[in-house]
């Protein structure tokens, strides 16, 4: 039985979604929380959690919820927050559609059918402005024609949905960056693309990457955005708002920096030779990049084919702007953490677990500082 005055989250089950339950629940502890989920087991593992679930698929009419409880949604949900989203960089923008266009679709078909709802909350990323350089502020983008990747591009699109839907639905939407790490100890969650190109960057045979030294790379804590995103929802919702859940160009590090740490944390940690220096790769512009994987061969070609094109992405020069975010989360108490530190710990933990591959150690040992 779906109770009155219900929020309908998608995603709850991945990395943001998982992170953001609690905080929804210590928000308002009175509110009912249905999740959208695929399988039964997801639906046995959040009732332990006291949160009541409707079996469905992004991808399919409906949502490929039952008629019963589709009835059910329409006429109990007041808010809904779509959390959910094919984030993989290697898939064709075809099956990036699916989850990523279709699924937003069939939410806001849900959405407008929907005679209670206050509030509709759309989780997009920074990605959508594709290969365009530039500063980009809180606003609704421009048409993008170049995209590196199937994800960027579907996620474009699915802004492009929202955006119109704005002139009947109270919606908003709030775009992320790399989500890099929690921000206390580093753990890592989920490993994306960015983790694995600190992994293979240091001493690769590869002689350079497209970037800008000088370049703010925007990494955040999963844990603060599933907080801020959180807050902004419940406390500060603005139809028709657009906000940037990230660091902003004066609260990141510059890409040199990145790499600089990155190579001195793998420098110090136990599992390096003592006494070895990681090299650190170059930076150039796409152009030089682009001949320098036209002449690859051999091995060298290997890494170039293990890249794969989303490497390109590092010498696109994109800002984002946040003051908006930040005047709205003036008074939550929320704060990013020393961006330093918190790199070093997530490179840490990826060595620790071999970036994935194993479990951390029993305690896990935070090696900030050192």
């Amino acid at each position: 039985m779906i109770r009155p005055g219900s929020l309908f989250l998608t995603g709850a089950t991945g990395l943001v979604g998982q992170k953001i339950i609690e905080v929804l629940r210590k928000n308002h502890p009175e509110r009912s929380i249905v999740a959208l989920v695929r399988h039964p087991r997801q639906a046995a593992l959040l009732k332990g959690q006291g949160i009541d679930t409707v079996l469905g698929d992004l991808s399919h009419p409906l949502l490929g919820i039952s008629p019963g409880d589709y009835s059910s949604l329409r006429g109990s949900l007041t808010e809904i927050l779509h959390v959910a989203a094919d984030l993989r960089f290697d898939r064709p923008v075809e099956e990036c559609r699916l989850v990523n266009v279709v699924g937003v679709r069939g939410v806001l078909e849900l959405a407008r059918s929907s005679p209670q709802l206050r509030k509709l909350g759309h989780v997009s990323t920074t990605y959508v402005n594709g290969c365009r350089d530039g500063v980009f502020e809180e606003e609704p983008m421009p048409p993008v024609h170049e995209f590196v990747n199937g994800y960027q591009q579907s996620k474009f699109e699915a802004e492009a949905l929202v955006l119109e839907a704005m002139r009947d639905i109270p919606a908003s939407i709030y775009r992320l960056p790399v989500l890099l790490a929690d921000s206390a100890d580093g753990t890592i969650s989920q490993f994306g693309y960015f983790h694995h190109l600190l992994r293979i960057l240091p001493d690769s045979i590869l002689p350079a990457i497209p970037g800008d030294p000088n370049l703010p790379v925007d990494l955040v804590p999963a844990d603060w955005v599933a907080a801020s995103l959180a807050y902004i929802f419940d406390f500060r919702f603005t139809a028709s708002a657009i906000r940037h859940l990230c660091a902003g160009p004066n609260g990141s590090l510059r890409l040199s920096e990145v790499a600089e740490i990155t190579c001195r944390t793998i420098e110090r940690h136990p599992s390096y030779p003592a006494g070895r220096s990681v090299r650190s790769p170059q930076f150039v512009s796409i152009a030089k990049f682009d001949e320098i994987v036209k002449a690859s061969k051999g091995s060298l070609r290997r890494v170039v084919v293990q890249l794969g094109p989303n490497v390109r992405l590092m010498g696109v020069r994109q800002e984002y702007s946040n003051a908006k975010a930040q005047a709205d989360l003036q008074d939550s108490g929320l704060a990013l953490p020393e961006m330093r530190s918190f790199l070093e710990n997530a490179v840490n933990y990826c060595l620790d677990t071999e970036w994935g591959r194993k479990p951390p150690p029993a305690a896990l040992a935070v090696h900030a500082g050192n």
